[in-house]
């Protein structure tokens, strides 16, 4: 729809919109975010608050200095300001290249210095993707308009002359922070230097913007900046003017620049934008500020019913009002759908201008609960230490305190049935150490509550997840930050993903280890497009040297490379576990770039609160090459056989086709292993964050046709800040040929200390049926062992050394030669020794622990169970103190009888 047939239509709009939105006329200042009347309360909230104290006294030393200096000379700030000041080069127009990455163009002159806008949508980085340093107010020359700056390259250690790009915007937004938190010092002080600084800011601000005009080009061009996202940076002296009004009309400024300026904001971002990814959503506080800064009330409804009630969809351009982004954009339990590190972005900005509405008269959490699960529903997916998955364009994030902050406002105003776990979650946030309020910023002393509430129950993290447009499939064993488990299985296509298959994170010893690379320096950089984005940075497997996006793309957006499928899961989401100490996944998925099927097979083993271990099998069917790839933090990176001695590697190239979609050639000093087919162990060693030394084993089973290679991969923003700017070991097994008669099987245990871990060494089955089923034992230090069962046809009865298996998944776990367990995962049948789960529907999950006489058991459906006991009289099932007397009969040299679904029950079987 065009902004013609807005205005044909906009009547008959704005009588709907206020009859749904009743907002408050808005004739006194500030009113955005806060009134006059709330002065007394934020007062109070310094004085007996100490984090608000702490923001406030903050503000007013960072701001105090710029505003003594104004008193006697103005023009400093003002100098520093990047301005077309150059007469007859005071561009009012700005041409963007075709994509609307660039500038190619200006015109126009106007009668005062305006606005400068970026030259490139992004901050400048040098050829290896390092950003230069952005200069500090205080290094900037006044009156500067030139086009290149000197920027200090953290390579060289030198300063080079380079086009500031996305910096030009950066700088003017310091300044702008600036003005706005001299706002506030003058509102709660009534300080005229505070004011007089923030109010010659604006003014000379808004007469240059006032004669400017949006960027010309695409619609992701915004005013003052290359994309509408950058008008962001203006945000600031929006709210800063809500503030100040009152001075600058009782001091004579001219006011009238204004209300033409914030509808041009107001209409660029209405109409530009994206609509189909976090875009618009991102944008929308700017917009939503800059029109309830509109003193014309008309004009005023009619762009905040674009946020609230009417899309304006015009092909990719556009935005969604709330009731569109709640039903195409929020999964069930509210996560954004796009990457972890996104969520904040969007899901951030659409709460802020629900605040600010809220404040305005408009009950907007009361009409759209679902913002409610938004502020919190990261936490749902988060590793142990409270950061979330790296997968696709992003980092490694973490839920956002200041979303919850204001969520916990609006679920306390009326009183919604999420605050309970809404108040778990904040005290998880602060004290996992993840949130301290006196780094909330304005937004915590403008409008956060003084005091959060007690909560009245504790936070509890689901033993599995899944985020399904992501495909994105999540098991955790222990929240404990240093002994938890945790690993998730990704890929499909969606927005901002990565060409991935089906890729893998792991965490151990309070951090996430094996890590997805996250993004490049920028999304249009040639090493995040042909490396960040693509197979090889990630820990996946990669067909015939050639997997791939179809058609190939590495920059942002979708890249399609279809989706991986559940096969099985136990436990699934939101269900009951039948294990403490097991649960596994089974993803399937086709490379569609090579024709390539692939299965894989995770799985958490606990083997004590301590300790516990992942298993990965990963079968590919190409027939001409598979190279499984593992990344993981550390310094150092040794191949060790099964003695623990170290073998030699040989220095070579890694082998790549001719196009290398995957990536393989960023990795740097490659050695090889060859011509060694027994069990092998790649060891990495490293520091955590609190800078103890951690390893992560990966255990290995052997094959013949397999060659082993090291490498350091480039930097990543995903592994934590004692690794930031420093290369990553890597990983792979390579096989040329297929590699489902012989799976990549693998046993990763993170441990502390170099006598720290607990396994001790892998066993896998040599079969017949490799391409089917997998028998793998696992021996430990102390003992005991636990027998693995893996089948990809899960309708088939499996024979083993040790008895019979039908189903996805299976386990056997032993305290020397005693089992004391005995766990299926999605089967028909797991037979050994005399003992038997079978449930009487197919893929049913069980588990039989035993510890002498004493018997649990759990299942998710009735289950037929036999145990090798002679001489009983009787079987009696124990659940929350009820007695249920079972039926059985003999059966060789045990007995057999059925149960039904139950959780956690006692067997007690009683002998004459």
């Amino acid at each position: 729809m065009n902004i013609r047939a807005f205005k044909i239509t906009g009547f008959l709009l704005i009588i709907l919109f206020i009859v749904l939105f009743k907002g408050t006329a808005q004739n006194k200042f500030p009113h955005i975010l806060v009134t006059d009347s709330d002065k007394s309360s934020v007062l109070s909230k310094i004085e007996q608050q100490p984090w608000a104290r702490s923001i406030y006294s903050e503000m007013q030393k960072k701001v105090q200095p710029y505003a003594d200096r104004h008193q006697t000379d103005p023009q400093w700030i003002l100098s520093r300001y990047l301005m077309n000041r150059v007469p007859g080069k005071r561009y009012t127009q700005f041409f963007a290249d075709k994509s609307g990455q660039g500038l190619i163009g200006y015109g126009g002159d106007a009668p005062v210095p305006t606005v400068r806008v970026n030259t490139w949508l992004r901050s400048p980085v040098t050829e290896k993707g390092t950003s230069y340093r952005k200069p500090a107010i205080e290094e900037l020359l006044p009156n500067d308009t030139s086009r290149v700056m000197l920027l200090f390259n953290p390579e060289t250690n030198q300063k080079e002359w380079v086009d500031p790009q996305e910096y030009t915007t950066s700088i003017n937004a310091d300044i702008n922070d600036l003005a706005f938190d001299a706002a506030i010092v003058y509102w709660l002080t009534g300080e005229t230097k505070y004011a007089k600084f923030a109010a010659d800011i604006l003014n000379q601000w808004v007469q240059g913007a006032y004669y400017q005009e949006p960027i010309i080009g695409p619609c992701r061009t915004g005013f003052l900046d290359m994309q509408t996202l950058g008008d962001a940076a203006y945000r600031s002296l929006i709210l800063a003017y809500d503030f100040v009004k009152p001075f600058m009309k009782q001091n004579d400024y001219d006011l009238h620049w204004y209300e033409k300026v914030f509808e041009k904001m107001a209409s660029t971002l209405a109409f530009r934008g994206f609509w189909n990814n976090n875009w618009y959503a991102a944008e929308s506080s700017t917009m939503v500020f800059a029109s309830l800064s509109l003193e014309n009330a008309e004009r005023r409804d009619y762009y905040l019913q674009f946020f609230l009630e009417k899309d304006t969809i015009n092909g990719s351009c556009g935005q969604l009002a709330l009731p569109s982004t709640v039903e195409k954009w929020l999964t069930h339990d509210g996560h954004w759908k796009e990457p972890g590190g996104y969520h904040n972005y969007p899901v951030g900005n659409l709460l802020i201008s629900s605040l600010a509405l809220e404040k305005n008269g408009y009950d907007i959490f009361r009409k759209f609960p679902a913002l409610f699960k938004a502020s919190y529903a990261m936490l749902k997916y988060s590793f142990p230490n409270l950061t979330v998955g790296a997968f696709g364009d992003t980092g490694r994030a973490s839920q956002s305190a200041e979303s919850l902050e204001i969520g916990l406002l609006g679920a306390i105003k009326y009183n919604q049935p999420e605050l309970p776990e809404m108040l778990a979650s904040m005290k998880k946030l602060i004290d996992g150490g993840r949130y301290n309020r006196e780094r909330s910023g304005f937004l915590g002393l403008l409008c956060f509550l003084p005091e959060l509430p007690e909560p009245t129950t504790d936070y509890e993290w689901p033993r599995t997840g899944t985020l399904d447009f992501a495909r994105l499939f999540l098991q955790r064993n222990g929240v404990n930050p240093e002994t938890g488990m945790m690993v998730g299985v990704q890929g499909a296509t969606y927005n901002h993903n990565h060409c991935n298959g089906m890729a893998m994170e792991l965490y151990g010893c309070g951090t996430v280890m094996g890590i997805d690379a996250g993004t490049g320096a920028n999304y249009e950089h040639p090493v995040h497009r042909n490396y960040y984005s693509q197979w090889a940075a990630h820990n996946t497997v990669v067909a015939a040297g050639s997997s791939s996006s179809v058609p190939f793309s590495g920059s942002a957006g979708s890249k399609r490379i279809g989706q991986i499928e559940l096969a099985a899961m136990e436990p699934m989401p939101d269900e009951e576990a039948v294990s403490e100490t097991y649960s596994f996944t089974d993803t399937r998925y086709f490379d569609q770039s090579t024709n390539t099927n692939q299965s894989r097979t995770l799985a958490v083993i606990r083997t004590s609160e301590n300790t516990g271990y992942y298993v990965d099998i990963y079968r590919s069917d190409n027939p001409v090459s598979n190279d499984y790839v593992y990344h993981n933090i550390g310094d150092q990176l040794s191949f060790l056989n099964e003695k623990g001695k170290t073998l030699q590697t040989a220095e070579t190239s890694y082998p790549v086709t001719e196009k290398d979609y995957p990536g393989f050639r960023f990795f740097t000093e490659v050695q090889k292993l060859e011509n060694y087919s027994g069990n092998l162990t790649a060891r990495f060693s490293g520091k955590n964050e609190e800078d103890e030394t951690v390893f992560m084993q990966a255990l290995i089973a052997g094959a013949e046709n397999r060659v082993y290679y090291q490498a350091r991969s480039p930097k990543t923003k995903t592994a934590g800040r004692q690794y930031s700017e420093k290369t990553l070991p890597v990983f792979t097994v390579r096989t040329e040929k297929e590699a489902t008669s012989n799976p990549f099987i693998v046993v990763f245990e993170p441990y502390k200390g170099e006598k720290g871990s607990s396994v001790e060494r892998i066993s896998a089955e040599k079969r017949t049926d490799a391409d089917q089923f997998t028998a793998l034992t696992v021996f430990n230090k102390n003992g005991s062992q636990q027998h693995i069962f893996q089948s990809v046809t899960p309708e088939k009865i499996f024979t083993t050394g040790i008895g019979r298996f039908s189903g996805f998944f299976g386990i056997v776990g032993m305290e020397g030669k005693t089992i004391s367990s005995i766990y299926l995962g999605k089967g028909t049948e797991i037979s050994v020794h005399g003992y038997s789960l079978k449930p009487q529907i197919a893929n049913g999950s069980a588990c039989l622990t035993m510890n002498g006489t004493n018997y649990r058991i759990s299942c998710n459906q009735s289950t037929e169970i036999a145990v090798p006991a002679t001489g009983v009289s009787k079987v009696t099932l124990l659940q929350a103190g009820k007695e249920t007397k079972l039926d059985f009969s003999k059966s060789g040299n045990g007995i057999v009888f059925t149960v039904p679904e139950l959780n956690n029950a006692e067997l007690i079987i009683q002998k004459n």
